[in-house]
Order: structure tokens, then sequence, then C-alpha cells
């Protein structure tokens, strides 16, 4: 009687886990449905993108030719280019996934913007995560003055198929590296239905960790 209640107990144990992890699971899943509808699983490591390498990362600071941002081609509803007026920004934008390390990645070549295909993509519904490089080992990288974006500054996106959409910075933060929300700067800010993120390091330099302390954050809403 003893070894038939135990095999009972051990039965519910196995059952009440796999309902735990069952719902958890669902959680998850709806939480990635309701941030970017289009998606319903997790971005897989390298999905996307030209390299999982964190080590790689901001390795690359040759100088894009204007004709090569010209000339680049994307899928018709994926952003190509970023353009900031107010920081002389004209940029690629180039397909994220997650790297090595389980972080969004970042671009070779610190002159790139990098589309987080986990975000939406421009005119879906969702933010748009795009993140770059404020400086390379010798020289400054695409965001090195993201840091000065004020509210009002406005960007667009050229799609690939040449529709092009435009953006006003609605907030502007700093945090500590370690005190990122990933979960907020992969959402509109406020109640825009599209919106478009910006990341990059600043702050001071940890040589220990060869990264800044620092990372700004630029919030903006879709306007036309």
């Amino acid at each position: 009687m003893k070894s038939k209640n135990k095999q009972i107990n051990i039965l519910y144990f196995v059952v009440l886990i796999a309902g735990i992890v069952a719902v958890a699971g669902i959680g998850y899943f709806g939480y990635l449905a309701v941030t970017n509808p289009s998606r319903t699983q997790p971005i897989a490591v390298g999905e996307g993108s030209e390299n999982t390498d964190v080590a790689l990362e901001g390795s690359d600071e040759t100088p894009v030719p204007a004709s090569e941002v010209d000339t680049y081609t994307v899928n018709a509803d994926a952003p190509r280019i970023l353009k900031i007026d107010s920081l002389g920004i004209s940029a690629k934008v180039r397909p994220m996934g997650v790297n090595s390390a389980g972080a969004v990645q970042a671009p070779v070549n610190i002159h790139d913007g990098g589309w987080y295909t986990g975000s939406s993509k421009p005119g879906a519904y969702g933010a748009m995560f795009i993140d770059g490089h404020a400086s390379g080992t010798t020289r400054q990288g695409l965001f090195a003055y993201l840091d000065t974006m004020q509210n009002g500054n406005t960007m667009t996106i050229e799609r690939g198929d040449g529709e092009i959409l435009t953006y006003k910075v609605v907030h502007v933060e700093t945090v500590s590296k370690d005190a990122v929300d990933m979960n907020k700067a992969l959402k509109v800010y406020g109640d825009a239905k599209e919106g478009l993120n910006l990341m990059t390091c600043t702050g001071k330099w940890i040589e220990r960790e060869k990264t800044y302390d620092n990372r700004v954050v630029v919030y903006t809403q879709r306007v036309s």
C-alpha cells in the first residue's frame, strides 16, 4: 500500500511540474506575441544576421561610402536606411539576431545600424529596435552623439520597398549598463501604436570589461 501511494505521489509531482512548465511557456510565448505580433517563437542565435561572435561586434572601423549605402538592399518590409539629419547620419540598417552570449547583436561595422529582428518591422504595430556603436577602438561610431538627441528631434527609416517613415523623439534616458530594461526598450513609449527605439553605449570606459558604464536609449513615435 505504501509503495502504491508513493507511485501516486511521484506521478502527481511529475504532472504538477509539467503543468507549471506549460503555463510558463504559454506566458512567455504570449509575451512575444504581444510585443511582436508577427513572431510566435524566440529568436534563435544568429537568426537573420551575418555573425554570432561577440568579439567581432564593432571590430570593423572601415568607413562606409555613400554609394554603398545607396545601393544597399533588404526585403521590402525591412528597414534599409536610417537617417538622422541633426546628427548627420545616413546609414545602412543590418538585420541582427542574438549573439553567442545570448544578447542582442551589435553590427560588425561601427558605422552600421543593427535592427533586432525580434522587434517590429517599420510600419507594423509595435516598436522597432536599432542599436549601434558609439565608437570603435580608434574612431567614432554611428551613434557617437546619440546622447545629444532631444524631444522633438526627428529621424526617418526607409524600407526596402522605398517607403519612408518619419519618427519623432519623445523620451531620452541614460541608465547604467546593468540597469537596462530590455522589455521597456522593445516597447513603444507612451500610447502610440508604432515607434522606433535606438540604443548605444555612453559614459565612462571600463577597461576590464571593454565597454562603457552606461547606455542611452532614445524613444520615438511614428508621426508619418
